[in-house]
């Protein structure tokens, strides 16, 4: 036994040596001691669940002297051909320091996203918890109601191209000027070993392009993400002034039928509190009614790797000629561990939904009532 031991390390050593590459990994487990619903029409079963969120084991180095380099991650979670269920990686080469050609994906994290405090950063790594937050409000389905009429923080914001397998360009001819293009070669892939050409046409309309300003006031960004019809332009600023952040962003539809979202990010933070606030409008595009979305986030640090939060926000959907429809959450949760390492969080989860249009034209709005409520914990191990 002690020889196998010693092989092993010894394999580990070499193995280091002959690659250099990073190794890390995550496991993320959840558990919903409780949770029930109440309300008109609520179920009036109590129950509970148990998730693994996450099982993951990632990588990353770099080959002659810095000029290649690559990325891997490998997860569980079975995703689709878009990120090669669940295996997904990158290759890059910089010909000059200027240049970095990168192929392939990071798994769905998206590239040269300018959302600031707005988005995953507002939970942070509680995001990836699955129980604790609904982290939804950030990319997909909020508290506003559910499909079509959903309003997010990325109506506002660039989340990044979070695609599969693109061919990506980064030319940073100055310090200060960075331009990031992305041409989507994944959207004609079948499976991570069986590529599917597409249309070249289809390709460069919806080409991503981004000119990325880093002054010593903050951060400028402008990107253009194309679409088959029409495409989508985004603005953001992010600046730090002292123990406060500030991040501001504008999205503008090309579409006929334009849709603007406007929104707002405010971090503050010292060693005995801190606050997070972030808020997102929506005007126009053909929707006849008007989208708003708030969250409040205070933390108060209790001691060596303890803090506790309160997360509080509203939804409003705002029809032409109709009731304003409101939802709502609080949820407070208490971290014991470290942020950006491993942890124990438990919380009390309760919401309601904001009624949603459901495209009818007799009964177009669904006047939801049901709270849900939930106790839920989770541990998060990084190593």
């Amino acid at each position: 036994m002690k020889k196998l031991i010693v092989l092993s390390v010894v394999l580990a050593l070499v193995a280091s040596a002959a690659f250099a590459v990073d190794l890390g990994g995550t496991v993320i487990g959840g558990v919903n001691l409780v949770n029930g619903q109440a309300g008109d029409g609520a179920s009036s079963d109590v129950m509970g669940g148990a998730q693994m969120k996450r099982i993951r084991i990632e990588g990353g180095g770099e080959a002659g002297e810095g000029k290649f380099g690559g990325y891997f991650r490998l997860d569980h979670e079975d995703k689709g051909a878009e990120d090669n269920g669940g295996l997904a990686g990158n290759a890059w080469w910089k010909p000059i320091d200027q240049v970095k050609i990168i192929v392939g994906s990071n798994g769905g994290d998206g590239f040269y996203g300018k959302e600031g405090v707005t988005g995953w950063m507002f939970y942070q790594t509680v995001s990836d918890a699955a129980t604790i937050v609904n982290p939804g409000n950030c990319w997909g389905g909020s508290y506003s109601g559910g499909g079509d009429d959903n309003i997010i923080f990325r109506n506002a914001f660039y989340g990044g191209d979070g695609g599969g397998n693109a061919l990506r360009l980064e030319i940073k001819p100055i310090d200060i000027l960075g331009i990031n293009i992305v041409l989507p070669y994944y959207m004609g892939t079948e499976t991570w070993g069986a590529p599917k050409d597409g249309k070249l046409e289809d390709l460069f309309n919806k080409i991503t392009a981004q000119i990325d300003l880093n002054f010593d006031f903050g951060n400028i960004a402008l990107t253009y993400t194309g679409k088959k019809d029409a495409g989508d332009i985004y603005l953001y600023y992010g600046g730090s002034f002292g123990d406060l952040g500030l991040d501001f962003g504008f999205h503008y539809n090309l579409e006929k039928d334009a849709a603007m979202g406007v929104g707002l990010g405010l971090k503050y933070a010292t060693d005995s509190f801190g606050l997070k606030f972030r808020t997102v409008a929506t005007l126009g595009g053909g929707d006849k009614f008007t989208k708003l979305l708030a969250d409040v986030m205070p933390f108060f640090p209790l001691g060596d790797n303890l803090t506790a939060f309160v997360s509080v926000g509203l939804a409003m959907v705002v029809p032409d000629g109709g009731d304003t429809l409101i939802g709502w959450h609080f949820n407070p949760y208490l971290q014991i561990g470290e942020e950006w390492g491993s942890k124990f969080v438990i919380g009390i989860k309760v919401s309601n939904d904001a009624a949603g249009y459901r495209g009818s034209a007799t009964a177009p709005w669904v006047d939801e009532k049901i709270i849900k409520w939930s106790i839920p914990i989770s541990i998060m191990v990084n190593f």
